[in-house]
């Protein structure tokens, strides 16, 4: 069994630690340098280009390849025809070169960085501010996927995995999303309902083998119509964590997590458990909410529970001994649906089940609700 960490530590931890920040720069319109004339060159430059850049190409007269001057010939780029030197970087967004030498590269990122233009120098990860990732491309939606550097061929391989699950309606999809954005803004305010659309739309979205055509639209508009009208109401889910090991979850406790506005988990779930989690929910160790509230152990725990889903948000309670057997899950969700909570069990693997390989139901599911 994997060894795993314990989150009581440091219980507001949302994310393990990363190698990079990800993030995306808009370059629509904005101005763009790449200092030589290769064929990694000319790649980095149809990058910029495609996302709206307007790109610069500064290369010695005779060093400019075929795939650098086909972008020229489609006009993408613009080819200056000097090296690039310290007078180029003004007002510029984004500078990349492709140095043969460690000497040009070191200048090329000082000169840079004095101008407080981000800088990647091709292939020498030492000379550069920022990096490029093996992408999947449904823009709007775009994945980059990075291994820090250390095996691109395995982020490749990742992309090519990834393309095979992400269909390319996606990509339409996501345009429709995009352009209804500020009406249900403007119909449904922040909250269960609005997330409620949004997930509604998604099961919409990979449910379709086909872009999304003015039907599919006219039904998007209804949901929300309908959701604008609906009364919030909260819930509370009791998710069984299993042994720990997260890849051992069901999938509809990975969907609970996921939608979780309040996660309410002991000492024993695992911090690969709660990485699985939504990252704007609310996470608080059971044992700090038992003490904030008047002594009354599961009693006041479970008043708590109930204040917070009448308050209209969805709390998941994390616990490692959640399964299918568990007489504390029963007693709890009876509990929960005499005082008219909307509640559902979703149990996890027991320890002895993951180490026999047997798995229960693994998608068994109580659901009970309130009058």
């Amino acid at each position: 069994m994997r060894n795993r960490s314990s989150p009581q530590s440091d219980p507001a931890a949302r994310i393990e630690p990363l190698a990079k920040l990800p993030l995306f720069f808009d370059l629509q319109g904005k101005r763009g340098l790449v200092a030589g004339g290769s064929d990694a060159a000319a790649w980095k430059a149809e990058l910029l280009a495609a996302c709206g850049a307007r790109v610069e190409i500064f290369a010695a007269a005779g060093t400019v390849g075929d795939e650098m001057a086909e972008l020229a010939h489609a006009e993408k780029v613009t080819i200056h025809d000097t090296p690039w030197h310290i007078g180029i970087f003004a007002g510029a967004a984004l500078a990349i070169a492709d140095c043969d030498t460690d000497d040009e590269a070191r200048a090329f990122a000082c000169a840079a960085r004095a101008a407080g233009v981000p800088f990647n120098v091709i292939d020498k990860p030492a000379f550069c501010q920022f990096q490029f990732g093996s992408i999947v491309n449904r823009s709007p939606v775009i994945l980059a996927i990075s291994t820090d550097g250390a095996a691109p061929i395995l982020a490749q391989a990742i992309r090519r995995r990834v393309e095979t699950l992400l269909p390319t309606s996606l990509k339409g999809w996501a345009a429709l999303a995009q352009g209804l954005r500020d009406t249900v803004n403007l119909h449904l305010a922040p909250g269960p309902r609005r997330r409620a659309f949004w997930e509604r739309f998604v099961d919409r979205c990979f449910s379709s083998t086909r872009p999304p055509g003015e039907t599919d639209r006219q039904a998007v508009v209804s949901d929300m119509e309908q959701l604008c009208h609906m009364a919030e109401s909260g819930s509370v889910a009791l998710v069984g964590s299993g042994p720990g090991d997260a890849e051992m979850l069901t999938l509809k406790a990975v969907r609970m997590l996921q939608a979780a506005d309040i996660i309410l988990f002991d000492e024993s779930v695992s911090r690969d458990v709660l990485e699985l989690a939504r990252r704007e929910a609310k996470r608080m160790l059971i044992s700090t909410v038992v003490a904030r509230e008047t002594p009354g152990g599961a009693a006041s725990l479970r008043d708590a529970i109930i204040g917070m889903a009448r308050s209209g948000k969805r709390v998941v309670l994390l616990r490692s001994d959640y399964t299918v057997t568990s007489e504390q899950a029963a007693i709890e969700l009876s509990a929960l649906t005499r005082r008219g909570v909307r509640c559902d069990l979703v149990p996890g693997i027991a320890a002895v089940s993951a180490l026999s390989g047997e798995v229960p139901s693994g998608e068994m599911r109580i659901s009970s609700y309130g009058p």
